[in-house]
Parts: C-alpha cells; sequence; structure tokens
C-alpha cells in the first residue's frame, strides 16, 4: 500500500515514512527507501527532494544505484551541478565490480548541462562506444563458443557470432569462432566467407590477422594455400621461428616436401640460435620436424628414411 502510495498520479510519501518508522529493522528498509528515491526523483518540490536526497546518500553512501538517484534529480533540476559532478566522480571509486553505463551517462550529462562539450565526449564519446562494442561483442563469442564447446544450439551459436562480427567485423578472434560454427554445421562455405581469401586480402599488411589467420587454417588442415600466402607475407616482414615452424607445417600438409625441408631448416637455426641465449629452449620439436619430413620424402621415393 506505500509503494503504491509514493508514486503514479497523486503520489506521495507518508505511507512509505509510516512504514519505515513502524518497521525500522525489516529487511524492506532499503527497497521503501528505493520506492521513496522515485518519488522524491520525480514528483517533490526541488527543495524537499534535495534534503531527501542528502539524508539517503548518507545512509547508502556506497550504493552506486542510490547516488545516481540523487544525479538523475539533479539533472533534471539542472542544479547544483557541482555536486551532481562530485557523486558522479566517486561512483567510480566505490567497491564495485561493475559500472553500470547509465552512471557514465548520468555524469556525461552533467558536464553537458556545464556545457564542456570536451568532456562529455571524455565520457560518453567514441572511446565509450568502442568499449561497449568489444564488451557486446566478446559476450556474444562467449556465449557461442559456450554452445559449439557442447555441440547443442548451434543455430543460436550462429546467430550470437554472426552478430558479434558485424560489431566488429576486425577482430580475427570473432572470424575464427564463426568459421568453427560454420564448418562443425557443414557450412563450408559459409566458414571461408567469414575467414577466407577475401578477408586476409584486405588484411595483408596486418602482422596480428596474418598469424592468427595462418595458424587457424593450419590447424584445420584447410584453406591451406590461402593460409601458406598469409605465412609467408608474415615472414616477409618478420621471418621468426614461429612463423617458419607453421610454414612448414602447411607445406608438409601439402605435400611440398622440399620448400617444407628448407622451411623446417630455417626454423631449425632459428631454434639453435635461441639455445645460445636460453640454453633451457626446446629445440627437440624442430629437429623431429626436419626429421618427419625427410622420413617422408624418402617413403615418397621409396628411399632409406635413415639418410
Amino acid at each position: 500500500m506505500a509503494r503504491k502510495a509514493a508514486v503514479g498520479s497523486g503520489s506521495a510519501p507518508d505511507l512509505m515514512w509510516a512504514f519505515l518508522r513502524k518497521y525500522p529493522q525489516s529487511q524492506l528498509v532499503k527497497t521503501g527507501y528505493s520506492w521513496l528515491s522515485t518519488y522524491y526523483g520525480f514528483y517533490a518540490p526541488k527543495d524537499e527532494a534535495r534534503k531527501f536526497f542528502e539524508e539517503y546518500i548518507v545512509k547508502y553512501p556506497n550504493d552506486p544505484w542510490v547516488l545516481d538517484s540523487y544525479i538523475r534529480r539533479i539533472i533534471k533540476d539542472k542544479e547544483p551541478l557541482d555536486r551532481g559532478l562530485e557523486l558522479a566522480e566517486k561512483i567510480p571509486s566505490l567497491p564495485s565490480e561493475y559500472v553500470d553505463p547509465y552512471f557514465l551517462q548520468s555524469h556525461a550529462e552533467l558536464y553537458w548541462l556545464k556545457d564542456d562539450k570536451a568532456k562529455t565526449e571524455d565520457i560518453f564519446g567514441k572511446e565509450f562506444l568502442k568499449n561497449q562494442k568489444s564488451e557486446i561483442a566478446y559476450l556474444l563469442s562467449s556465449y557461442a563458443g559456450f554452445w559449439n564447446d557442447r555441440d547443442a544450439n548451434l543455430d543460436q551459436a550462429m546467430e550470437a557470432i554472426e552478430l558479434a562480427v558485424k560489431i566488429q567485423p576486425d577482430t580475427s578472434y570473432l572470424r575464427q569462432t564463426a568459421a568453427t560454427i560454420y564448418a562443425k554445421m557443414n557450412k563450408p562455405e559459409k566458414a571461408l566467407e567469414v575467414f577466407g581469401r577475401d578477408y586476409i586480402q584486405k588484411n595483408l599488411d596486418k602482422s596480428d590477422t596474418l598469424y592468427s589467420y595462418a595458424w587457424y587454417w593450419n590447424q584445420q588442415g584447410k584453406n591451406l594455400d590461402s593460409a601458406l600466402e598469409a605465412v609467408r607475407k608474415l615472414i616477409e616482414y618478420q621471418p621468426g621461428l614461429t612463423y617458419f615452424d607453421i610454414q612448414t607445417q602447411i607445406l608438409l600438409k601439402l605435400k611440398n616436401y622440399d620448400e617444407a625441408l628448407k622451411s623446417a631448416e630455417q626454423a631449425l637455426a632459428l631454434a639453435r640460435e635461441s639455445v645460445k641465449r636460453r640454453p633451457g629452449f626446446a629445440i627437440k620439436p624442430y629437429e623431429a620436424r626436419v626429421q618427419e619430413i625427410k622420413t617422408a620424402m624418402a617413403k615418397e621415393k621409396g628411399g632409406d628414411i635413415r639418410k
């Protein structure tokens, strides 16, 4: 009854105050104050509202929602803006794992009312949008990955990852996840559409993208010609050990043994240099790769695999 009286047409706080006085130890006290904040936030005269909210934030000083309810009333009244900014700047320092984006909106509105466009942009501008897009894209990716790992709800997983890719089309990880789900759903053409030759051709100047692309398709054992092109471009930029090793694995899968052996020997040479700098460096995988290729070459030629 008190809650109903506190909001809506002809609202009044008397019944809620009576409830709070009668049951000061009730677990519903904070809920009661919350409903009162609706009344004082929207219906009460300005002076009454300010008195209530100053008492409210003293009672719950570390609750960001309480502080924001006062800030919203300040924005409504367009005063006192400095008090609103003081509260808005306190919210991020409160012991909370999550800052609601609406708190940032309130903060930005205060600066807008003070005619500080630069601070408004800093708080609620391009960087905010970028962060929000990234957060939702990775949340959608996590959702898709969850169901993909369990071979269930793949239609929903696909819907989620498609939306994530639309939000952040330049993020290779999202495209990899999409390709994996498409492949599992027996849609290889869609996998290549989202993370195939057309995509990598637009990103030949990005080392991170080239690496993730070559690594992914090498692991999948598919789209190997395009993966080889990507890792060769990567080696042009930075002839590193890992890149030569991926190139070797791709060439081996393609049964291009001569080129694979050259690449493996280059990787081994770099591994031996690493051993000189770091005596504990694991060189055996690169030695084994060279021998694996020699064995494959010998089998193909029908020769002695020990040579």
